[in-house]
């Protein structure tokens, strides 16, 4: 049946070996001469380039609206970076398990990216060498925040449907993962170096150059084997010292960063992700909201701990907004009205503190009276010039109140970050404090990683007159040194600085388990909103996997939950998670 697989697109492929099977099924005989002419389309090339298919997989990491939910509804909550919306408080906040919400990584990712990346891998073992180590170096990193979201999974014998007719796959281990992104990642860097075919399909800060990807894969090694340090020390040492002395270097500046670049075009939303549309930051798009009324709110863990701090990037990270004439399809400012300097000037005079959401309540909850609205200039003048906007009616001005996500942050253009120096800084001074082999002093790795953690809000996110100045980093650098506990310090910091990058943020809570979170077990309930429907409220550390495995691969999937215990729980810890999170 190979002369059926003619001329198709990337998308094609991924569904064509699924419908030939049922084609010839229901044919009394299936000539391949015929069935060749039905399925070739002349305006398509012969082939898939594989750096067009590296260029999807990139995209899609950051680019793909249909897998967002994922991220909005759980991941973000469970990280206590944002509380207050409907989706989060539902999902996370209410501690409510939801296969249409969860599964949308695992099956966004595995029928996409995973599977271009599979087959490209496959075209590229003999020619390609350089496009070879980087479509395997992303394939690391996918697979890294599929088994860091659901645990053991699919990897080795994921993708190869289409290659080798395993439909099944098996479960690998995380340990064995894990074990594997190491072999993996060195064999890369070395394969690297005698490389001279182009990556033209890289489309991220790294721009196809070589050197470049050896550092972004040995950066990942430093980042994944202090994911490990708990439950191996032994070997997450060794693989950190091989990492950091690799001759090849790492990220260790901020022009080195890695991230996906993306495009300052109008939001693609659910029709873009089903046409392949990656073109925009989709995590921007979900966290900005459809409509007026589901902005996203800074959870009070968040907001509290950089106050308490006198951290700078207060309110450069949260601004209050009245917004309900604003764009559907891009930020924008005269939708989005800034009245943060009013709000807090409101609040100071009237002695009145910031209410941002806890974790489990909406904004409607634990209700906030809006002021006058002659307290707040902009908003009286909004109200008078146009008064049927609605600015002071069904309760925007009391939303207006609970300090929420400054738009900066969502717009279309905003990197997808995949790892950057700042990370590598709080990675070496946390090892440093273990007594691992590492250069220079725990202080100052950590004075340097939260210099560039606000250093890097300047370049990709604020405008020139929000920037951070080298004077208010000084004094909160000064204010805040590492300490008597300084995993908490360090962790804290990269907390903050994954904001953006949901996947790590929440996989090196569970690592570190810090920053002290709220104990969500013992915040309020509110059963008129929501749905509570799991006995144990304290915050989950796994998602479930989609239920159809149950039903598809049901013997690895049973083979896996047997692991767990014989439940899919997503109180179960994963293999490195070796302690509960801090909670207060």
């Amino acid at each position: 049946m190979k002369s059926l697989i003619k001329k198709h697109t990337a998308k094609g492929l991924l569904s064509l070996a699924f419908a030939l099977p049922l084609a010839c099924g229901v044919m009394t005989s299936c000539s391949d001469d015929h069935m060749a002419s039905v399925n070739t389309d002349d305006s398509k090339s012969e082939t898939i380039d594989p750096n067009n298919q590296l260029t999807t997989a990139l995209l899609q990491t950051y680019g793909d609206f249909s897998l967002m939910d994922t991220y909005r509804s759980y991941i973000t909550g469970f990280t206590q970076h944002f509380a207050g919306a409907w989706n989060v408080t539902n999902y996370a906040g209410s501690v409510h398990a939801n296969d249409d919400q969860s599964r949308l990584l695992w099956d966004r990712y595995y029928s996409v990216a995973i599977k271009n990346l599979v087959d490209a891998i496959n075209a590229t073992q003999e020619g390609q060498p350089a496009l070879n180590a980087a479509l395997r170096i992303h394939r690391v990193y996918l697979m890294s925040v599929l088994t860091d979201t659901y645990g053991d999974i699919p990897c080795s014998e994921a993708g190869l449907g289409y290659i080798k007719g395993i439909s099944n796959p098996v479960y690998d281990k995380q340990e064995d993962i894990y074990n594997a992104f190491f072999t993996e990642l060195k064999a890369c860097v070395d394969q690297l170096d005698n490389a001279n075919d182009r990556i033209t399909g890289d489309v991220t800060s790294l721009k196809g150059d070589r050197q470049a990807w050896q550092r972004y894969a040995n950066s990942l090694r430093l980042r994944f084997a202090m994911r490990i340090s708990d439950v191996n020390p032994e070997k997450a040492k060794l693989e950190f010292e091989a990492a950091l002395n690799d001759p090849h270097g790492y990220i260790a500046d901020a022009s080195q960063n890695a991230y996906v670049i993306y495009a300052n075009e109008p939001f693609t939303l659910y029709k873009g992700a089903e046409e392949y549309d990656f073109r925009v930051n989709a995590l921007g798009e979900i966290l900005y909201g459809q409509d007026p009324t589901s902005p996203t709110f800074i959870s009070s863990t968040f907001f509290d701990l950089m106050q308490q701090t006198g951290d700078p990037r207060l309110y450069r990270i949260c601004r209050h907004y009245i917004n309900t004439k604003r764009s559907e399809i891009t930020p924008d400012r005269e939708g989005n009205h800034d009245l943060t300097d009013e709000v807090v000037a409101y609040l100071k005079r009237s002695n009145t503190a910031e209410a941002p959401c806890d974790p489990g309540a909406a904004w409607w909850n634990n209700w906030i009276n809006a002021p006058a609205n002659s307290e707040i200039p902009t908003l009286d003048k909004l109200v008078k010039d146009d008064p049927a906007a609605g600015y002071d009616q069904s309760n925007f001005n009391a939303r207006m109140m609970r300090p929420a996500l400054n738009i900066d942050f969502e717009m279309p253009d905003r990197p997808g970050i995949l790892i950057t120096s700042a990370e590598v800084y709080f990675l070496k001074a946390e090892a440093k404090t273990k007594g691992w082999n590492v250069s220079g002093d725990a202080e100052q790795l950590y004075d340097d990683g939260v210099r560039a953690s606000m250093k890097m809000l300047n370049d990709y996110y604020l405008t020139a007159s929000e920037k951070i100045s080298d004077e208010e980093i000084s004094k909160f650098i000064a204010a805040n040194p590492l300490g008597n506990n300084p995993k908490e310090t360090i962790n804290t910091q990269a907390w903050i600085l994954h904001m953006m990058n949901p996947a790590e943020a929440w996989a090196n809570l569970r690592r570190s388990d810090y920053p002290v979170l709220k104990d969500r077990s013992k915040l309020a309930k509110f059963e008129s909103d929501f749905t509570y429907d799991d006995k144990n409220l304290t915050t989950p550390v796994r998602l479930k996997y989609p239920m159809l495995e149950s039903k598809y691969n049901s013997k690895h999937y049973d083979e896996a939950l047997q692991r767990m215990g014989g439940n899919d729980d997503w109180h179960h810890r994963l293999w490195w998670d070796t302690k509960d999170i801090n909670v207060k």
